[in-house]
């Protein structure tokens, strides 16, 4: 099957079930009670909540630092950070800007390699960190979560992590070809490096606290009242089950959780998909300038024409 019917129909079914989750979500509730509430949203709080999104960014492009080296400023990945997260929210999927950064990293390095490996580290340290801390909130929270059924899927993910981690990295699959072995070096080389991982693992869990508290913003900006204890358990576990890679963006599985959640705290549907959609919109507002970003970068690097097939195949 081509390459580009496969992605074709990978991006279809994903939006699909997004579609799905949504109608079935939004048709049992007051579509005008969601919309009242985003339309009269405080926007100052808002847009701090949007200001929090892009320091967010700054934490996560310095964890993504360490896994190449100084070489590259900071300033330079988060401009690339900011495209990653801007194409993120444009495309099907979450990895259309992981393949923006590797080609942009690829021309300032000339190394695949690193280019591959360093966007690779970032999203595997970032997983884990975020599986660490639903797990974390899971357990802490375990009487807030009985009955939902994430206190089964949040197990079930980490064991699948653990496992498919164990069987891919400790038997090295595909280690006999040469490209794959010296990534295998590569990711091998960072992990022994504590202080590398454990610095990474504080940046992102600075991360998930910046979000939390983007949640907090935009929920009190619609003027509803959530206490700190149920942002700090629901919130990871929500962040775990929109990473999952079967939807747009986590368009649906976010609101669903939201949904699922947010009622053990007394939280009506209509209100937590209001929510939802808020903290979806800061994100979007955020990412913005990583299209300004974007057209920077694309007149900057070398082979125009080439860096646009890149971004086309994701």
């Amino acid at each position: 099957m081509d390459k580009r019917v496969k992605k074709g129909l990978v991006s279809g079914a994903k939006v699909l079930v997004s579609g799905a989750i949504l109608y079935v979500l939004l048709s049992k509730v007051d579509l005008n009670r969601v919309f009242s509430l985003l339309r009269n949203i405080n926007l100052l709080y808002f847009f701090m909540a949007c200001l929090l999104c892009v320091v967010s960014v700054c934490f996560v492009s310095k964890r993504w630092q360490l896994f190449i080296s100084d070489d590259i400023p900071l300033s330079k990945l988060f401009s690339l950070n900011m495209i990653g997260l801007f194409f993120n929210n444009i495309m099907p999927g979450t990895t259309g800007g992981d393949a923006v950064k590797v080609f942009y990293v690829y021309k300032k390095t000339g190394s695949g390699l690193i280019a591959a490996g360093s966007v690779f580290m970032d999203r595997y340290i970032g997983l884990a960190n975020i599986i660490f801390i639903g797990m974390a909130a899971m357990m802490f929270g375990l009487n807030r979560l009985a009955g939902t059924g994430v206190e089964f899927f949040t197990p079930a993910v980490t064991a699948a992590f653990v496992v498919g981690s164990f069987i891919v990295f400790g038997f090295r699959l595909g280690g006999r070809f040469a490209s794959v072995a010296k990534f295998y070096e590569y990711f091998h080389l960072y992990m022994r490096n504590t202080k590398a991982i454990a610095l990474s693992f504080m940046l992102t869990t600075a991360a998930q606290l910046i979000a939390i508290a983007c949640v907090y913003l935009v929920a009190v900006g619609l003027g509803v009242n959530l206490g700190v204890l149920d942002l700090l358990i629901f919130v990871p576990v929500i962040i775990l089950i929109a990473s999952i890679p079967i939807s747009i963006s986590g368009l649906g599985l976010r609101e669903g959780a939201f949904v699922l959640l947010f009622k053990r705290a007394g939280i009506a549907e209509e209100t937590a998909i209001a929510i939802s959609f808020g903290w979806y919109l800061t994100t979007l507002v955020a990412s913005l300038p990583g299209f300004i970003f974007y057209l920077y970068n694309k007149t900057e690097a070398d082979g125009e024409k080439t860096g646009d097939k890149v971004i086309e195949s994701v």
